[in-house]
């Protein structure tokens, strides 16, 4: 099966750097190749602005026309709005906390967009469960046509490597913004008496100034290479995941990869099996209770009993649920029912 797969015109896939979306485009069309399939990457990139998406999708028709596939598969509302526009027929996956999240113009205007692809959209894929029923209450005639599928983690990649840890090393990765609560991770990491390193790209440098300011036992390394980003996986001991708002986080699904504990906020809830990966705050715990939750996390992972099984039971966990090779048998099936509609 030819399948196209549309990027968004603002990063090249791989990206070279940071970029999720770009990043799960390119390591799904390794996974399709590896299932004997022909994915197309379609992706044109000039400045490297959020802007530069919308001159993108004008030149999208005339290149999925080009390359003749059987399916098309958008990951962005723009690109998505533009092939229903010219009437081509397409999947779309949906990474936007805006379904969640709005604030400004901006923000509703991609939720606005979001909703206008997933009405039109062959099947929509909802990567939560929490996504596909805020979808079906939002896109009502999107309900029959809405399938949950999650991004995949590449299980080879991310390994743990016991020799290398030493039972103090809380690790956080994602953008150094205040969304994703850092501070959070940072207090009760230094409470608990654990180091807490974060890796991702640093765009809020006040924010990031505030979190070096907490004490010597945070480190902020800023955006890593693949390699880099690897080897703190692998050396640490347990995954901080405090943000407000997620779709899914695939930080969490490298973290269960490389055998860590999870300890984090309710957005990631449908990733940690609770007491047996790790722990997630019930909706709602904010302030004071969430430091303690996770305080009170960090002392029992302290404790080799408690963290060398969940480290073992979140290694297992993302090979049977988040491996590449479950997320192309999922897609594979909602496409021969989705395009083989008239």
């Amino acid at each position: 099966m030819r399948i196209a797969l549309v990027g968004t015109g603002v990063q090249p896939i791989p990206p070279v750097g940071y970029g999720g979306v770009e990043r799960t485009i390119a390591e799904y069309a390794e996974a399709l190749r590896a299932a004997g399939h022909d994915p197309v990457i379609l992706n044109r990139v000039r400045h490297g602005r959020s802007l530069d998406e919308y001159r993108f999708s004008l030149s999208v028709p005339s290149l999925v026309r080009d390359v003749e596939a059987d399916v098309v598969h958008a990951s962005t509302p723009v690109v998505a709005n533009r092939l229903a526009l010219a009437r081509i027929p397409f999947a779309y996956t949906s990474h936007s906390r805006h379904w969640f999240e709005r604030e400004g113009f901006r923000q509703r205007f991609g939720y606005w967009l979001e909703r206008r692809a997933a009405a039109r959209a062959r099947v929509t894929v909802a990567l939560t469960e929490a996504l596909r029923d805020e979808i079906v209450r939002t896109v009502p005639v999107a309900r029959d046509r809405l399938v949950v599928i999650p991004i995949g983690v590449d299980t080879e990649r991310f390994r743990p490597d016991p020799s290398r840890r030493t039972g103090r090393v809380a690790l956080g990765v994602g953008v150094v913004q205040p969304m994703k609560r850092w501070e959070v991770a940072a207090k009760a990491s230094a409470e608990a008496g654990w180091e807490f390193r974060l890796a991702g790209p640093t765009p809020n440098p006040e924010y990031a100034a505030t979190l070096r300011a907490l004490g010597p036992n945070v480190e902020v390394l800023g955006e890593l290479t693949d390699a880099d980003l690897r080897a703190e996986y692998a050396s640490a001991d347990v995954l901080l995941h405090p943000s407000r708002v997620e779709i899914l986080a695939g930080a969490v699904l490298q973290g269960l990869s490389a055998g860590l504990p999870v300890v984090g906020a309710s957005p990631v809830a449908s990733l940690v099996e609770d007491e047996i990966t790790g722990w997630t705050a019930a909706a709602g715990v904010e302030g004071a209770a969430l430091h303690g939750f996770f305080v009170d996390r960090l002392r029992a992972l302290a404790d080799p009993a408690t963290r060398e099984p969940m480290a073992a039971a979140a290694r297992r966990s993302a090979v049977s649920r988040f491996s590449w090779a479950e997320v192309v048998r999922a897609h594979l099936a909602a496409y021969s029912t989705a395009f083989a509609r008239a």
